[in-house]
């Protein structure tokens, strides 16, 4: 069984829920909505979905397009704005929203004491989401989390990644955190300790390619993850570019 939001694909008994509810949804487009839900994240043609739910009936383009403003209509999609099923026209159609394996992501393996920090932030949490799903359509989203000392904005942060995590099959995070203190930090730690984290990751080696190639500068504040002689080499590249500065290590 497949989830996308609130909506769960139940392919055992073909029938699509919302929540504890039944969507009221026909057959052959429950057919339509499910193939593009297996094979989220690219294009599917239209003569590709006739062939594969219609191999031997004599259905037209024209015919299989009815059952898209229907689907549409029972996720309350838009096709101007939409969160789950994109049109490229001439092209076929894409479900865009986040798929998620249902047994990887109930909501009764919740443990209590996270259910405790959420309660009255759903209003919060649901505008974090908008903004997570304006992100994924490629708007830049920038989001401030405020209020007074305690009220639980890390709280909020951390249960805003957790369903995120949950609900994204490939969902990149980085995190760093200002803490006030005594003494000198980096004019950019936190951004620092940000990538510092991607870098330890599961995709470290093609950042560190890519921060090699873009920002080297930045590279060379992590030297456990540069062999020493390319760190070496980035430091001279480094101190080319900008005569008169100091790459770190060279102090």
């Amino acid at each position: 069984m497949r989830r996308f939001q609130s909506f769960r694909l139940d392919t055992a008994n073909q029938c699509l829920w919302n929540g504890e509810a039944r969507a009221d949804l026909a057959p052959k487009a429950f057919d339509v909505l499910r193939y593009l839900v297996e094979h989220a994240r690219r294009l599917v043609t239209p003569d590709e979905l006739l062939s594969v739910l219609w191999p031997d009936t004599d259905v037209n383009q024209e015919g299989l397009r009815r059952y898209i403003p229907e689907i549409r209509k029972v996720l309350g999609d838009r096709p101007d704005e939409p969160l789950f099923i994109q049109t490229l026209p001439k092209r076929g159609y894409q479900f865009i929203g986040p798929v998620v394996e249902e047994n990887t992501a109930r909501q009764s393996d919740i443990p209590a004491e996270a259910a405790k920090k959420i309660v009255g932030r759903e209003p919060a949490l649901a505008e974090l989401d908008r903004s997570l799903h304006k992100a994924l359509r490629g708007q830049r989203q920038i989001v401030f989390v405020t209020g007074e000392p305690g009220i639980g904005k890390t709280a909020l942060v951390d249960e805003f990644q957790r369903r995120a995590t949950i609900n994204l099959l490939i969902l990149r995070i980085a995190r760093g955190q200002c803490v006030e203190g005594h003494g000198r930090k980096e004019p950019y730690y936190p951004m620092l300790e940000a990538v510092g984290g991607l870098c330890r990751g599961s995709e470290a080696e093609s950042l560190v390619e890519a921060l090699a190639k873009q920002a080297p500068t930045w590279l060379v504040q992590f030297p456990a993850l540069v062999k020493r002689e390319h760190r070496e080499m980035l430091q001279r590249e480094i101190l080319g570019r900008h005569p008169g500065t100091h790459a770190a290590g060279d102090q």
